[in-house]
């Protein structure tokens, strides 16, 4: 047996050079020269004799302990090195399943309380309840621990460097959402194992109060009563440290969630540009800008929000028209062809006015698609033109002035040059 007080005498005097060490052996283990250039650099006045001296008290003390199979390498004892981590107020994140396996535990010691007490060994049932006491006390402490750990999970990735990606930086939070907070949702639920376990076990030890007031005392009341209380806090405290869970690590799950939208939305837009333009962006989704692009090019967070919401971005469904209802236009018909308009014109010479005459053709034609007509037709050399005055024309939309021509059938060369073409519009209201 190790004496406690030298153990205790030495972590206090060298307390300086241990917690140091904690974080080395944090990542791994260390050689016994790594060891000595480690103290050597802590204590520059020392002599290579003391730093001898001084691991050799460690090692004959169980402070450090040789590595399996490797000697030459140390390693601090884990009772020890749990200590130092428990007064540097380190918490490492356990496993949701420990919380489970003393679920089960609980619940076989519920079982062997209820066989003590049915066969009236008063030694065993205290024995047992003292076990069930301790095995309780043990969730609480875990579930203590847990809860710090987790604090420490969510203020990692909050003063992570902002320079590593998202993704990168909440790696622990996603981590730990997946395989700590989810099966402890399921665990705590109310269909869930902690809360069969431990309703398992608080109708055992209510069945004892009444059966020792109607059989007799095998044990104290004081002792069920307060084992009872304490069973009613852990489950108390189990959903505590859910709640505070989901209230640390879901937001920051959610802006890792959201920053994968993000870039997902912004690489489908930028597809979207390079295949059709930039009036392929769906504009409507969110405005970006709120002062003239000149000079504002909008903050992180309007940016953001606009990609985030290219990615969810839905076109408005196409409105039918009813069956029943009567269609108030006539479906659109196929444009005209070049092919079509020079013969159907070559039917109609001669043409004493071509814009008259493409206006009884297309009575609702649109304004350019019949000045398009009109100076195709009239520049084709098949035809022979002669100017007109100056006068007006009324289409669907607009009142054109311009001066047309009249075709005849003959040859290009036949054309006068001062009969040339010259521009045919001059205004349109």
């Amino acid at each position: 047996m190790i004496e406690p007080k030298r153990v205790l005498r030495a972590l206090a005097e060298h307390w300086a050079l241990l917690e140091p060490l904690c974080e080395h052996f944090d990542q791994g283990t260390l050689s016994l020269g790594e060891l000595r250039l480690q103290l050597a650099a802590r204590q520059a006045d020392s002599t290579p004799q003391d730093i001898t001296h001084l691991l050799d008290v460690w090692i004959r003390l169980d402070i450090l302990v040789p590595v399996a199979k490797s000697p030459n390498r140390f390693e601090f004892n884990a009772q020890i090195h749990d200590f130092l981590a428990y007064l540097r107020r380190e918490h490492r994140l356990g496993l949701c399943l420990e919380i489970e396996a003393y679920l089960r535990h609980l619940e076989r010691l519920a079982g062997h309380i209820q066989e003590a007490f049915d066969i009236r060994d008063g030694a065993d049932l205290a024995r047992q309840l003292r076990l069930l006491d301790i095995r309780v006390r043990d969730v609480l402490k875990k579930l203590a621990n847990d809860e710090q750990a987790l604090q420490g999970v969510a203020e990692r990735a909050k003063t992570s460097d902002r320079q590593i990606p998202l993704r990168q930086r909440y790696a622990e939070v996603l981590a730990t959402w997946d395989e700590y907070v989810e099966p402890m949702i399921q665990l705590v639920n109310a269909d869930g194992a902690f809360e069969q376990g431990v309703r398992k076990v608080e109708v055992v030890l209510l069945r004892l109060l009444s059966e020792q007031q109607r059989l007799g005392h095998l044990v104290d009341d004081d002792m069920l009563l307060r084992t009872h209380a304490r069973i009613l806090e852990m489950q108390t405290s189990a959903q505590l440290t859910l709640r505070h869970a989901r209230e640390l690590l879901l937001p920051l799950r959610e802006e890792a969630r959201r920053h994968n939208a993000v870039t997902r939305g912004a690489a489908l837009a930028l597809s979207a540009i390079r295949r059709k333009g930039l009036d392929a962006v769906p504009h409507a989704a969110l405005p970006l800008f709120t002062r003239p692009q000149s000079t504002f090019l909008g903050s992180a967070s309007q940016v953001e929000a606009y990609v985030y919401a290219l990615a969810r971005f839905e076109s408005r469904p196409a409105q039918f028209p009813k069956s029943h209802k009567q269609q108030r236009s006539e479906p659109g018909r196929a444009p005209r062809t070049v092919k079509e308009m020079l013969e159907r014109c070559e039917d109609a010479l001669p043409l004493p006015d071509l814009m008259v005459w493409l206006l009884e053709q297309e009575p609702d034609g649109a304004t350019d698609e019949l000045l398009y007509w009109f100076s195709r037709l009239s520049r084709d050399k098949r035809f022979a033109r002669e100017r007109l005055e100056r006068r007006d024309y009324h289409t669907r939309e607009h009142q054109v002035s311009l001066r047309s021509f009249a075709l005849l059938s003959g040859a290009a060369e036949a054309i006068a040059p001062d009969l040339e073409p010259s521009a045919s519009t001059s205004h349109a209201s």
